[in-house]
Protein backbone atom coordinates (compact mmCIF):
# COMPACT_ATOMS: atom_id res chain seq x y z
CA UNK A 1 0.00 0.00 0.00
CA UNK A 2 1.62 3.39 -0.75
CA UNK A 3 2.07 5.98 1.33
CA UNK A 4 -0.83 7.98 -0.13
CA UNK A 5 -3.14 5.16 0.55
CA UNK A 6 -2.17 5.44 4.34
CA UNK A 7 -2.18 8.34 4.50
CA UNK A 8 -5.79 9.13 3.39
CA UNK A 9 -6.95 6.05 5.70
CA UNK A 10 -5.17 7.56 8.98
CA UNK A 11 -7.12 11.11 8.19
CA UNK A 12 -10.36 9.11 7.63
CA UNK A 13 -9.87 6.83 11.13
CA UNK A 14 -9.13 10.31 12.62
CA UNK A 15 -12.27 12.24 11.69
CA UNK A 16 -14.33 8.95 12.49
CA UNK A 17 -13.17 8.88 16.24
CA UNK A 18 -13.73 12.69 16.35
CA UNK A 19 -16.95 11.95 15.31
CA UNK A 20 -17.77 8.72 17.70
CA UNK A 21 -16.72 11.08 20.97
CA UNK A 22 -18.99 13.98 19.22
CA UNK A 23 -21.83 11.76 19.37
CA UNK A 24 -20.93 10.62 22.61
CA UNK A 25 -20.74 13.88 24.15
CA UNK A 26 -23.86 15.54 23.08
CA UNK A 27 -25.71 11.79 24.19
CA UNK A 28 -24.67 12.13 27.94
CA UNK A 29 -25.78 16.14 27.88
CA UNK A 30 -29.08 15.85 26.17
CA UNK A 31 -32.21 14.72 28.57
CA UNK A 32 -32.87 11.15 28.04
CA UNK A 33 -36.46 9.60 28.95
CA UNK A 34 -34.88 7.94 31.75
CA UNK A 35 -33.17 10.71 33.44
CA UNK A 36 -33.95 11.65 36.71
CA UNK A 37 -35.51 15.17 36.91
CA UNK A 38 -33.32 17.90 37.88
CA UNK A 39 -34.77 21.47 37.87
CA UNK A 40 -32.61 23.25 34.57
CA UNK A 41 -33.00 25.95 33.04
CA UNK A 42 -33.54 23.31 29.76
CA UNK A 43 -35.82 20.64 31.58
CA UNK A 44 -37.82 23.92 32.96
CA UNK A 45 -38.31 25.18 29.52
CA UNK A 46 -39.16 21.36 28.45
CA UNK A 47 -41.80 21.53 31.11
CA UNK A 48 -43.32 24.54 29.99
CA UNK A 49 -43.00 23.38 26.37
CA UNK A 50 -45.12 20.34 27.26
CA UNK A 51 -47.88 22.11 29.07
CA UNK A 52 -48.12 24.37 26.55
CA UNK A 53 -48.64 22.08 23.96
CA UNK A 54 -50.38 19.02 26.17
CA UNK A 55 -52.65 21.50 28.36
CA UNK A 56 -52.98 25.22 26.91
CA UNK A 57 -53.23 24.41 23.30
CA UNK A 58 -55.72 21.35 23.75
CA UNK A 59 -57.80 23.64 26.03
CA UNK A 60 -57.65 26.40 22.81
CA UNK A 61 -58.76 23.73 20.63
CA UNK A 62 -61.77 21.86 22.62
CA UNK A 63 -63.29 25.47 22.92
CA UNK A 64 -63.20 25.94 19.04
CA UNK A 65 -64.83 22.38 18.59
CA UNK A 66 -67.39 22.84 21.20
CA UNK A 67 -67.92 26.68 20.22
CA UNK A 68 -68.38 24.93 17.05
CA UNK A 69 -70.74 22.01 17.95
CA UNK A 70 -73.04 24.61 19.86
CA UNK A 71 -73.48 26.82 16.45
CA UNK A 72 -74.60 23.33 15.02
CA UNK A 73 -76.88 22.45 17.68
CA UNK A 74 -78.41 25.73 17.81
CA UNK A 75 -79.27 25.61 13.84
CA UNK A 76 -80.44 21.84 14.32
CA UNK A 77 -83.11 23.39 16.65
CA UNK A 78 -84.15 26.34 15.21
CA UNK A 79 -84.62 24.10 11.65
CA UNK A 80 -86.70 21.77 14.10
CA UNK A 81 -88.10 22.92 17.52
CA UNK A 82 -88.66 19.57 19.68
CA UNK A 83 -87.70 19.29 22.95
CA UNK A 84 -85.34 16.37 21.56
CA UNK A 85 -83.44 19.11 19.86
CA UNK A 86 -83.60 21.71 22.80
CA UNK A 87 -82.30 18.96 24.92
CA UNK A 88 -79.31 18.65 22.62
CA UNK A 89 -78.83 22.75 22.42
CA UNK A 90 -78.89 23.00 25.83
CA UNK A 91 -76.41 19.69 26.52
CA UNK A 92 -74.17 21.09 24.25
CA UNK A 93 -74.04 24.29 26.05
CA UNK A 94 -73.22 22.73 29.05
CA UNK A 95 -70.40 20.67 27.46
CA UNK A 96 -68.97 24.29 25.87
CA UNK A 97 -69.43 25.71 29.41
CA UNK A 98 -66.85 22.99 30.69
CA UNK A 99 -64.43 23.65 28.02
CA UNK A 100 -64.36 27.22 28.65
CA UNK A 101 -63.44 26.79 32.26
CA UNK A 102 -60.33 24.78 31.39
CA UNK A 103 -59.82 27.86 28.65
CA UNK A 104 -60.02 30.28 31.22
CA UNK A 105 -57.50 29.19 33.10
CA UNK A 106 -54.91 31.13 30.43
CA UNK A 107 -56.33 34.06 30.25
CA UNK A 108 -53.28 36.02 28.32
CA UNK A 109 -52.12 36.13 24.93
CA UNK A 110 -55.08 36.25 22.46
CA UNK A 111 -57.71 36.29 25.28
CA UNK A 112 -56.73 39.25 26.86
CA UNK A 113 -54.74 41.44 23.74
CA UNK A 114 -56.62 44.33 24.21
CA UNK A 115 -56.42 47.38 26.99
CA UNK A 116 -59.69 48.67 26.27
CA UNK A 117 -62.15 45.84 24.86
CA UNK A 118 -60.45 41.88 26.44
CA UNK A 119 -61.72 39.13 24.20
CA UNK A 120 -62.25 37.31 27.14
CA UNK A 121 -65.17 39.72 28.06
CA UNK A 122 -67.12 39.08 25.25
CA UNK A 123 -67.12 35.45 25.90
CA UNK A 124 -67.57 35.51 29.58
CA UNK A 125 -69.36 39.06 30.94
CA UNK A 126 -68.85 37.49 34.46
CA UNK A 127 -65.05 37.33 34.31
CA UNK A 128 -63.83 41.48 34.30
CA UNK A 129 -65.70 42.61 37.49
CA UNK A 130 -67.43 40.21 38.80
CA UNK A 131 -71.07 41.70 37.40
CA UNK A 132 -73.76 39.30 36.78
CA UNK A 133 -75.32 40.93 33.98
CA UNK A 134 -78.52 38.18 33.46
CA UNK A 135 -81.18 41.02 34.37
CA UNK A 136 -79.13 43.21 30.97
CA UNK A 137 -79.29 40.17 29.36
CA UNK A 138 -83.04 39.90 29.53
CA UNK A 139 -84.03 42.87 28.76
CA UNK A 140 -81.99 42.74 25.30
CA UNK A 141 -83.33 39.71 24.33
CA UNK A 142 -86.86 41.06 25.00
CA UNK A 143 -85.73 44.24 22.73
CA UNK A 144 -84.05 42.31 20.13
CA UNK A 145 -87.43 40.19 19.36
CA UNK A 146 -89.70 42.84 19.47
CA UNK A 147 -88.14 45.80 17.51
CA UNK A 148 -87.02 44.99 13.42
CA UNK A 149 -83.62 45.49 13.09
CA UNK A 150 -81.75 43.04 10.82
CA UNK A 151 -80.05 40.37 13.15
CA UNK A 152 -77.32 40.02 10.68
CA UNK A 153 -73.26 39.21 11.50
CA UNK A 154 -72.49 43.21 11.65
CA UNK A 155 -75.70 43.84 14.48
CA UNK A 156 -74.05 40.78 16.57
CA UNK A 157 -70.40 42.09 16.10
CA UNK A 158 -71.24 45.97 17.39
CA UNK A 159 -73.00 44.68 20.99
CA UNK A 160 -71.17 45.22 23.73
CA UNK A 161 -69.37 42.54 26.05
CA UNK A 162 -72.84 42.07 28.38
CA UNK A 163 -75.16 41.46 25.58
CA UNK A 164 -73.20 38.33 23.89
CA UNK A 165 -71.21 35.27 24.69
CA UNK A 166 -71.96 32.50 26.61
CA UNK A 167 -74.31 34.00 29.57
CA UNK A 168 -76.26 35.29 26.51
CA UNK A 169 -76.59 32.12 25.18
CA UNK A 170 -77.67 30.45 28.24
CA UNK A 171 -80.68 32.91 28.44
CA UNK A 172 -81.87 32.26 25.40
CA UNK A 173 -81.60 28.24 25.40
CA UNK A 174 -82.86 27.63 29.30
CA UNK A 175 -85.86 30.10 29.99
CA UNK A 176 -88.68 31.97 28.09
CA UNK A 177 -87.83 35.47 27.91
CA UNK A 178 -91.64 36.52 28.41
CA UNK A 179 -92.05 35.03 31.46
CA UNK A 180 -88.84 33.52 32.28
CA UNK A 181 -90.31 29.90 32.24
CA UNK A 182 -87.68 27.45 33.09
CA UNK A 183 -89.92 24.72 31.27
CA UNK A 184 -88.21 22.88 28.04
CA UNK A 185 -91.97 22.87 26.40
CA UNK A 186 -92.45 26.61 27.20
CA UNK A 187 -89.21 27.38 25.52
CA UNK A 188 -89.79 25.35 22.65
CA UNK A 189 -92.87 26.77 22.01
CA UNK A 190 -91.73 30.36 22.44
CA UNK A 191 -88.97 29.81 19.45
CA UNK A 192 -92.30 28.93 17.76
CA UNK A 193 -93.79 31.18 17.83
CA UNK A 194 -91.13 34.15 17.80
CA UNK A 195 -89.54 33.69 14.44
CA UNK A 196 -86.80 36.14 15.55
CA UNK A 197 -85.85 34.69 18.67
CA UNK A 198 -83.86 31.55 16.31
CA UNK A 199 -82.57 34.29 14.16
CA UNK A 200 -81.21 35.37 18.06
CA UNK A 201 -79.59 32.34 19.27
CA UNK A 202 -78.26 31.82 15.71
CA UNK A 203 -76.40 35.11 15.97
CA UNK A 204 -75.37 34.73 19.23
CA UNK A 205 -74.07 31.13 18.76
CA UNK A 206 -71.84 32.52 15.25
CA UNK A 207 -70.94 35.20 17.16
CA UNK A 208 -69.18 32.93 20.00
CA UNK A 209 -67.61 30.84 16.97
CA UNK A 210 -65.82 34.03 15.59
CA UNK A 211 -64.17 34.70 19.05
CA UNK A 212 -62.93 31.05 19.10
CA UNK A 213 -61.94 30.76 16.14
CA UNK A 214 -59.88 34.26 16.32
CA UNK A 215 -58.08 32.79 19.52
CA UNK A 216 -57.31 29.08 18.17
CA UNK A 217 -55.88 30.90 14.68
CA UNK A 218 -53.48 33.41 16.76
CA UNK A 219 -52.38 30.01 18.67
CA UNK A 220 -51.85 28.40 15.21
CA UNK A 221 -51.21 31.21 13.00
CA UNK A 222 -48.90 34.10 12.44
CA UNK A 223 -49.84 36.46 14.90
CA UNK A 224 -50.69 40.06 15.80
CA UNK A 225 -48.77 41.09 12.38
CA UNK A 226 -45.68 38.67 13.05
CA UNK A 227 -44.43 35.64 11.24
CA UNK A 228 -44.70 33.79 14.16
CA UNK A 229 -48.10 31.80 15.79
CA UNK A 230 -48.85 33.32 19.54
CA UNK A 231 -47.39 29.55 20.06
CA UNK A 232 -43.77 30.26 18.81
CA UNK A 233 -43.67 33.99 20.29
CA UNK A 234 -44.57 32.60 23.33
CA UNK A 235 -42.10 29.24 23.77
CA UNK A 236 -39.46 31.79 22.03
CA UNK A 237 -40.01 34.37 25.07
CA UNK A 238 -40.73 36.95 22.78
CA UNK A 239 -43.67 38.76 24.61
CA UNK A 240 -44.19 41.95 23.64
CA UNK A 241 -43.81 43.65 27.57
CA UNK A 242 -40.96 41.44 27.83
CA UNK A 243 -42.61 39.35 30.35
CA UNK A 244 -41.33 35.62 30.98
CA UNK A 245 -43.56 32.85 29.92
CA UNK A 246 -43.84 30.86 32.75
CA UNK A 247 -44.40 33.59 35.15
CA UNK A 248 -47.18 34.78 32.65
CA UNK A 249 -48.93 31.19 32.94
CA UNK A 250 -48.32 31.24 36.48
CA UNK A 251 -49.72 34.23 37.55
CA UNK A 252 -52.54 33.43 35.17
CA UNK A 253 -53.75 30.82 37.11
CA UNK A 254 -53.46 32.49 40.46
CA UNK A 255 -55.38 35.05 38.86
CA UNK A 256 -57.83 32.40 37.80
CA UNK A 257 -58.26 31.00 41.71
CA UNK A 258 -58.46 34.78 42.90
CA UNK A 259 -61.32 34.94 40.45
CA UNK A 260 -63.48 32.04 42.03
CA UNK A 261 -62.47 32.89 45.70
CA UNK A 262 -63.34 36.92 44.73
CA UNK A 263 -66.30 36.54 42.73
CA UNK A 264 -68.24 33.75 44.27
CA UNK A 265 -68.40 32.11 41.22
CA UNK A 266 -70.17 28.68 42.67
CA UNK A 267 -73.31 30.99 43.44
CA UNK A 268 -73.02 33.35 40.37
CA UNK A 269 -72.13 31.58 37.28
CA UNK A 270 -74.34 29.40 35.21
CA UNK A 271 -76.97 29.19 37.39
CA UNK A 272 -80.02 29.07 35.15
CA UNK A 273 -78.18 25.73 33.55
CA UNK A 274 -77.14 24.50 37.26
CA UNK A 275 -74.06 23.53 36.04
CA UNK A 276 -71.56 25.24 37.57
CA UNK A 277 -70.09 22.65 39.89
CA UNK A 278 -69.20 20.35 36.87
CA UNK A 279 -67.69 23.36 35.35
CA UNK A 280 -64.86 24.11 37.96
CA UNK A 281 -64.33 20.32 38.60
CA UNK A 282 -63.41 20.44 35.02
CA UNK A 283 -61.19 23.39 35.42
CA UNK A 284 -59.71 21.53 38.35
CA UNK A 285 -58.93 18.79 36.08
CA UNK A 286 -57.22 21.51 34.22
CA UNK A 287 -54.93 22.57 36.74
CA UNK A 288 -54.07 19.03 37.78
CA UNK A 289 -53.07 17.75 34.38
CA UNK A 290 -50.70 21.30 33.57
CA UNK A 291 -49.25 20.25 37.24
CA UNK A 292 -48.67 16.56 37.04
CA UNK A 293 -48.39 16.35 33.31
CA UNK A 294 -49.75 13.96 31.11
CA UNK A 295 -48.58 10.38 29.60
CA UNK A 296 -46.77 12.26 27.46
CA UNK A 297 -44.95 14.79 29.56
CA UNK A 298 -41.20 14.29 30.21
CA UNK A 299 -41.05 16.08 32.97
CA UNK A 300 -44.09 18.02 34.85
CA UNK A 301 -43.39 20.55 37.12
CA UNK A 302 -44.50 19.00 39.97
CA UNK A 303 -41.44 16.64 38.82
CA UNK A 304 -39.11 19.92 38.98
CA UNK A 305 -40.41 21.23 42.07
CA UNK A 306 -39.68 17.78 44.28
CA UNK A 307 -36.22 17.54 42.73
CA UNK A 308 -35.19 21.10 43.78
CA UNK A 309 -36.36 19.60 47.15
CA UNK A 310 -39.48 21.08 47.27
CA UNK A 311 -41.54 17.86 48.44
CA UNK A 312 -43.47 19.35 51.05
CA UNK A 313 -44.55 21.81 48.85
CA UNK A 314 -45.92 19.35 46.12
CA UNK A 315 -48.10 17.64 49.18
CA UNK A 316 -49.26 20.76 50.21
CA UNK A 317 -50.73 21.68 47.17
CA UNK A 318 -51.89 18.26 46.35
CA UNK A 319 -53.67 18.35 50.19
CA UNK A 320 -55.30 21.73 48.80
CA UNK A 321 -56.43 20.04 45.05
CA UNK A 322 -58.19 17.37 47.45
CA UNK A 323 -59.44 19.68 49.66
CA UNK A 324 -61.08 21.40 46.81
CA UNK A 325 -62.42 18.43 45.26
CA UNK A 326 -64.36 17.56 47.99
CA UNK A 327 -66.13 20.96 48.38
CA UNK A 328 -66.75 20.31 44.45
CA UNK A 329 -68.35 17.14 45.34
CA UNK A 330 -70.34 18.57 48.44
CA UNK A 331 -71.45 21.73 46.61
CA UNK A 332 -69.96 23.59 49.52
CA UNK A 333 -69.47 27.66 48.73
CA UNK A 334 -67.78 28.74 51.53
CA UNK A 335 -65.51 25.42 51.85
CA UNK A 336 -64.64 26.02 47.85
CA UNK A 337 -63.90 29.50 48.83
CA UNK A 338 -61.68 28.64 51.40
CA UNK A 339 -60.19 26.25 49.07
CA UNK A 340 -59.91 28.55 46.30
CA UNK A 341 -57.83 30.98 48.32
CA UNK A 342 -55.50 28.17 49.63
CA UNK A 343 -54.32 27.40 46.03
CA UNK A 344 -54.58 30.58 44.78
CA UNK A 345 -51.62 31.50 47.80
CA UNK A 346 -49.64 28.12 46.56
CA UNK A 347 -49.62 29.89 43.08
CA UNK A 348 -47.97 32.84 44.60
CA UNK A 349 -45.35 31.21 46.40
CA UNK A 350 -44.90 27.96 46.82
CA UNK A 351 -45.11 27.21 43.01
CA UNK A 352 -43.06 29.91 41.65
CA UNK A 353 -40.46 29.50 44.68
CA UNK A 354 -40.31 25.64 44.07
CA UNK A 355 -39.50 26.67 40.28
CA UNK A 356 -36.96 29.41 40.91
CA UNK A 357 -39.41 31.78 38.64
CA UNK A 358 -39.98 35.13 39.65
CA UNK A 359 -43.54 36.48 39.17
CA UNK A 360 -43.17 40.29 39.66
CA UNK A 361 -45.90 42.93 40.37
CA UNK A 362 -49.44 41.88 38.68
CA UNK A 363 -52.92 42.75 38.99
CA UNK A 364 -55.71 39.79 39.73
CA UNK A 365 -59.21 39.50 39.52
CA UNK A 366 -60.01 40.62 42.70
CA UNK A 367 -57.88 44.29 42.85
Amino acid sequence: MNSFCCTRLTVIYRVFIRLIAVVFLLSCDATRENDPPELTESSLSLALQQAVDFSVIPAVNAFQAQTSAMQKNAQQFCLKPTLANLTAAQLQWRTLSDSWFRLSLYRFGPLDDDFVFPPYTFIDSLRLRGTNYTNTVRDELLSWQVDSTALDDAFFSRQTFQKVGLLTIEVALFETTGNLSQSPQDIVDEYVATARKCAILNGLATNLLGHAQTLHDAWHSPYNNTTESYRELFLANKLDDGSEPLAVLITSIQDYFNYLKQRHIVTTSSQLSQHVWVSVSCSMDEVETLLRGTKQTTFSFFDLMIAANYEASVETIEANLQTIRTSIDLQDPVEFEISAAQLDGNFKREIPEGLEVELGIHFTDGD
